[in-house]
């Protein structure tokens, strides 16, 4: 009973901590606001505010509390990636959450959080790094200043100006990633884009012919494309020429939608679609803007290129774009190998 007693008051810190941040990004997510790094950044500084609290109240603000500050704050991210991960393991499937208003909205929620939980490991990560790295540099300070020896068995990097010191130059950093894509603060280029390229065993004119057809929802994901909204239909589909539409229907765990796109150009190597409406859940985090496909004949052979050209929408930039760009490789590399497989045929 003890144990169980001792376990517990060792969770509730990073419960509360956790609950606080995932509370705060809520509301956030409920203002236009949403996509900005006060969603998405802004949290681990909450959780750290919530140990450091904790801390005082335990009388444990001596010399030397960062590093363990620190670590608490890791410590909850990492309860809250776990956490989200056996709730992920219960939850409903895409599919069974269409049509059912509850469960998209806790599936949602499950979502969102968990992205909001990998940016705070990777912060709170690096938080720590710096912290470390850090750490000399203020105690060389400590050293010069109060005349300190390094010999001193007192003084090892547990000193009350390294503390603060980190304290000031995390707050800072945190603040400064927590103002990215505020009206009137900063932003990084949003523009994006990707490109598979594949070389089929087929001639140029197999290769269009397979192009004719969009790749069906039952073309086999790569596992980690299972986490976002799949394509379940699609509900248009009238080939490659000038002029024609092709209409995808998506679902998951965020709702349900549609990406309506039109070939605006055409000639005899490349095909190009783009985008009239989506109403897909992607919409509030990607900007699809132009979906490419080359085809160039290479003797027997043929090269094919499927290229996506996208307007990241959520911040911090250093997060998403990577997210966005490997996401994004993954569903034209889908592309690219299904018209491969179905011209080799």
């Amino acid at each position: 009973m003890a144990k169980t007693y001792n376990q517990f008051q060792s969770a509730l810190p990073h419960m509360i901590a956790a609950t606080a941040a995932l509370t705060y990004a809520w509301f956030v997510s409920q203002t236009a606001l949403l996509a900005t790094g006060l969603q998405f950044v802004a949290p681990v500084a909450i959780v750290i505010c919530v140990h450091l609290i904790w801390f005082a109240a335990q009388g444990r603000l001596t010399p030397g509390f960062a590093n363990q500050l620190y670590a608490k704050a890791a410590g909850t991210a990492v309860f809250m990636v776990m956490a989200l991960l056996l709730g992920s393991l219960f939850a409903p499937q895409p599919a069974f959450a269409d049509g059912n208003d509850a469960i998209g909205l806790v599936l949602g929620v499950l979502f969102c959080a968990a992205i909001i939980a990998a940016v705070m490991f990777l912060v709170g990560g690096a938080v720590y790094v710096v912290f470390l790295l850090l750490g000399g540099l203020i105690d060389g300070i400590g050293w010069v200043f109060f005349e300190r020896k390094k010999n001193d068995k007192d003084d090892p990097p547990q000193s009350r100006l390294f503390d603060i010191g980190s304290l000031v130059i995390c707050g800072m950093a945190l603040t400064i990633g927590s103002l990215e894509g505020l009206p009137k603060t900063y932003a990084f280029s949003t523009q994006g884009s990707t490109s598979a390229t594949h070389v089929v065993q087929a001639d140029a004119a197999t290769v269009w012919e397979a192009m004719q057809t969009a790749t069906s929802p039952d073309f086999a994901l790569p596992a980690v494309l299972g986490l976002f909204p799949q394509p379940v239909a699609v509900s248009v589909d009238e080939g490659v020429g000038l002029g024609a539409n092709r209409v995808v229907d998506f679902a998951g765990r965020e709702g349900a939608g549609a990406l309506h796109l039109r070939v605006t150009e055409a000639t005899d190597t490349t095909v190009a679609f783009a985008v009239l409406s989506d109403t897909t859940p992607y919409a509030g985090w990607i900007g699809y803007q132009a979906l490419r496909y080359d085809v160039v004949a290479r003797g027997d052979v043929t090269e094919l290129s499927v290229s996506l050209a996208y307007d990241r929408k959520l911040a911090p930039a250093w997060f998403f774009d990577t997210v966005m760009q490997g996401a994004s490789y993954l569903a034209m590399d889908v592309l690219a190998r299904d018209v491969k497989q179905r011209s080799e045929r």
